[in-house]
């Protein structure tokens, strides 16, 4: 039945065949053509069929490409050859460029295991037929991690009400010991409510935040969008941005991740601290080039950064082995404090 179809439905299957088989790495000659035509749609075709349609569709624009070369042929006359032709397709990312972007998302901590596999599925459809199997591949790596299946619908009520300008309210919650999400309490032991100005969302350090400003606070508080849970867009009008206490500029999400390089919230302030020299690939990785550093010695820097109180205590406890922060005064005393009493549950 199939070798009945008029001939003028030719050319429909030769850009079918070369745009869904054929790249820059996959390429067919005219005789090969023939063959896929054949076994794909039943049609037979002659070289002179297949040569005039390839003509037809790059008179009119199509975007195919092939190798051209002379010889003379039987009777001692030149000709002109086309062969290896192909679908060059528009590739917006190369093969490189999608595997950042996959490992990005198995390396996250805030998609559901189901998700993110989709998703990697997805990304891997943009590479090239040979790179599709090699990319999606990599969806077998993505761990098991807690599930919080409200996420994405999370996502769309938070970027709908930072488009409209809107308070959302939620539950905000915990994980206990049996690994489940479960909304913080009230004095009365009921789920308690957030109302929240939401402003910015980022991702940092393999989690998934929004900005905003808690209805009972002053200053700029974040959340992590995970543990976020029965979120409702509100008919109030949001705070603005530059209501907030140090968001009078607005918020500029470079400077804030620099100054809050784990997220921690508290008040901003310039630290400065000394260390030895051979951990500066640390102090590059944590506050990138907004760090300055100055040689203090032969082996030692000192290091002054713009970074919240609670992030710089934190930060420096974990390099406590070798950083000594010099100011200001009161982070260095709480510090100390910090660390004679964890020195007092080693005892």
């Amino acid at each position: 039945m199939a070798a009945k179809e008029p001939k003028k439905l030719a050319i429909i299957y030769i850009l079918k065949i070369l745009e869904s088989r054929s790249s820059y790495d996959k390429r067919y000659s005219q005789n090969q053509i023939i063959d896929l035509v054949y076994d794909e749609y039943g049609m037979k075709l002659d070289r002179k069929t297949i040569r005039h349609n390839l003509s037809m569709l790059l008179e009119v624009g199509f975007p195919l490409k092939y190798d051209e070369f002379h010889r003379t042929n039987k009777n001692g006359q030149q000709e002109n050859i086309l062969t290896n032709w192909y679908y060059e397709h528009e590739q917006t990312f190369d093969d490189s460029e999608l595997q950042i972007m996959i490992d990005s998302l198995i390396f996250s901590n805030f998609l559901p295991q189901a998700h993110c596999r989709e998703i990697v599925k997805k990304i891997a459809e943009l590479g090239s037929e040979e790179s599709r199997k090699i990319l999606a591949s990599s969806y077998n790596t993505v761990q098991q991690r807690p599930v919080n299946k409200q996420m994405f619908y999370t996502i769309s009520i938070l970027s709908e009400a930072i488009s409209r300008r809107k308070k959302v309210t939620f539950s905000y919650c915990d994980y206990d010991t049996d690994l489940k999400l479960h909304p913080r309490l009230n004095d009365k032991q009921k789920p308690k409510l957030y109302i929240v100005s939401p402003y910015k969302l980022m991702s940092m350090n393999g989690r998934y935040y929004m900005l905003g400003k808690n209805d009972n606070y002053d200053d700029l508080s974040t959340f992590r969008i995970d543990r976020i849970m029965n979120i409702s867009l509100s008919e109030m009008t949001a705070v603005s941005v530059r209501r907030v206490k140090g968001c009078e500029n607005g918020i500029d999400l470079a400077e804030y991740a620099a100054c809050h390089p784990n997220m921690w919230s508290g008040e901003v302030c310039t630290c400065a601290f000394v260390c030895p020299k051979v951990i500066v690939n640390d102090i590059v990785d944590w506050f990138g080039s907004s760090a300055n550093i100055s040689q203090k010695g032969k082996d030692m820097l000192e290091v002054r950064v713009r970074i919240s109180e609670d992030a710089m205590i934190h930060w420096a406890i974990q390099y406590a082995d070798c950083v000594e922060v010099i100011s200001p005064k009161r982070v260095r005393e709480d510090i100390a404090k910090k660390l004679k009493a964890a020195a007092e549950r080693y005892k």
